[in-house]
């Protein structure tokens, strides 16, 4: 099989990691446009990457979308549907239009309907990982009418391609829930211990939850937290008011506690507690038995 002529839209840092990882695992002639590629002071930095990656920078978004076989959009999110449009009457049935920008499955949907005319075969795109240091084999969640054929292509050169059967939004999706977690523990673990220093704890703080963590597997720890957590709910919720009240007299600002005593107050309404019998489920999954 001859190698894909791949084309990316945008030359910031993830397409340069990901660029230059795929030339260097020997995948030639591919193409990029960035908007900025002859605006100083920007094009100087665009070249220099464009010269590092082994990519060829092409002069126009058209030139770029006609003389490849691939095209893959990672520029940002608010721009991911006006792109798609304008790259619309290139676009050819034999080609795949991937878009990798971390945007929400209903932006993802849209897109695969506005390239559906072209016949172009759309690809859901969702990068699992930090792409600086992983480069192109960063984890990537990919789904849609065209997410076999890209796996095809780009795996043989190292990409991490994983395909997830169904329509345009599911990567996505997967990309947007798993930020609750990860972007929020962020935002907990710093109101802790931003709280924490207050009292010249922070150190203890973090290797209490360290120790807490390392008491099995994390699927092992995360099923008892929320299978216990459902039906505590109600007196948590009451112990998350002092937390709150706490933060308050350390003057630490207490969104996160709130948010949880929010949460906790919600659970506790929607009947867990009662439908187990305030026994906590065995298995996570048995949760969803109840309607929230």
């Amino acid at each position: 099989m001859s190698a894909p002529r791949i084309g990316f839209i945008g030359m910031g840092e993830a397409v340069f990691h990901i660029a230059k990882g795929l030339h260097d695992d020997g995948l030639s002639g591919i193409q990029a446009y960035d908007k900025m590629w002859n605006v100083a002071p920007q094009s100087e930095l665009v070249g220099r990457r464009a010269q590092e990656a082994g990519v060829a920078l092409a002069p126009s978004l058209q030139a770029l979308v006609e003389g490849v076989d691939i095209v893959i959009c990672a520029v940002s999110a608010s721009l991911a549907v006006s792109l798609a449009r304008e790259c619309l009457p290139w676009l050819r049935p034999d080609q795949i239009y991937a878009d990798f920008n971390s945007a929400g499955p209903q932006t993802k949907i849209e897109i695969a309907e506005l390239v559906a005319p072209s016949g172009a075969r759309f690809v859901d795109g969702a990068i699992m990982g930090t792409v600086p240091g992983l480069g192109h084999k960063v984890p990537t969640l990919i789904c849609g009418a065209g997410a076999p054929a890209l796996a095809a292509a780009l795996q043989p050169y190292g990409m991490e391609l994983s395909v997830l059967e169904g329509d345009a939004g599911r990567a996505s999706a997967s990309k947007m829930l798993r930020s609750i977690f990860m972007k929020g523990v962020v935002a907990l673990l710093l109101e802790t211990v931003l709280a924490g220093h207050r009292y010249g704890l922070e150190d203890d703080l973090l290797q209490s939850i360290a120790d807490t963590f390392a008491n099995g597997s994390f699927h092992d720890i995360a099923n008892g937290l929320m299978a216990r957590g459902v039906i505590h709910a109600e007196r948590r919720a009451h112990e998350m008011e002092e937390v709150v009240a706490t933060l308050r007299a350390a003057k630490v600002d207490a969104t996160m506690s709130e948010a949880t005593h929010a949460k906790l107050l919600a659970i506790a309404a929607a009947g867990y507690k009662q439908h187990f019998g305030g026994v906590a489920p065995k298995d996570f999954h048995d949760i969803f038995q109840v309607a929230y």
